[in-house]
């Protein structure tokens, strides 16, 4: 007790806080329907951050599955700082489904990002309404096809397992470069060291000695090239 005699009040883990969210999960994937998938990450445990999950049949992941690239991206730029919650992107899944949209509300406590509550609604219905419109709008009316189009953001990948986000970044961050790997500079390292690391990769399990394997250079050689880009990352700020 304290000098007001007082029961001090109880705390709980994070990972706890997180889990009593997990019937809100429920709760909207009933209200929003089988085509809406609804996930609850922990971000403690982001090589298994999904603890929660409702019409998982959209992206193919269940409990236990990782984060999201987009995810990581976020908690290592801090990018989440800024807002509570980001809406309206694109997401691709592991079952081919790439008409996703998707929505994001960061869970905090005492102003730290402890989860994430996740929507991912397939657009798939709707896309092909939209085809459909637009055949029947081309019949009638003309396009200037010299018009630039919009270009859309990154899109996140919502992975089934830890080997499929870290082979995933690596390949994107391989196909970066214009010669194949067995003829790279340290330059051509560096970069893609310093790409995966703004991506967040390197807050996964194994991340680097699956990127020292893809390399084809020692472990202790990707610390060194890691230590390198965020020493130059702190000189630009």
């Amino acid at each position: 007790m304290n000098g007001n005699n007082e029961e001090p009040i109880p705390t709980i883990p994070d990972s706890d806080y997180v889990a009593s969210l997990k019937p809100l999960v429920d709760f909207l994937g009933v209200a929003l329907g089988p085509t809406v998938e609804i996930v609850l990450h922990d971000v403690t445990t982001l090589d298994a951050s999904v603890i929660a999950i409702a019409n998982g049949h959209v992206s193919g992941r269940e409990i236990g599955s990782p984060a999201t690239d987009l995810l990581l991206r976020i908690l290592r730029s801090g990018e989440a700082e800024q807002r509570d919650y980001i809406t309206g992107y694109t997401a691709l899944s592991s079952t081919g489904t790439s008409n996703l949209r998707s929505s994001t509300f960061f869970i905090r406590r005492e102003k730290k990002i402890v989860g994430a509550l996740c929507i991912n609604a397939d657009q798939t219905l709707l896309k092909s309404l939209e085809s459909l419109t637009n055949r029947i709008s081309a019949s009638y009316f003309t396009t200037d096809a010299s018009q630039p189009k919009d270009k859309e953001d990154k899109p996140e990948v919502l992975s089934t397992s830890i080997a499929d986000i870290t082979s995933s970044a690596i390949h994107s961050a391989l196909a970066t470069r214009s010669v194949d790997v067995d003829h790279y500079s340290t330059e051509d390292r560096l970069a893609v060291v310093k790409l995966l690391d703004d991506d967040g990769y390197f807050q996964l399990k194994g991340s680097v000695a699956d990127l020292a394997s893809a390399l084809e250079i020692s472990e202790p050689s990707i610390y060194r090239y890691l230590r390198q880009v965020r020493g130059q990352n702190c000189q630009e700020r």
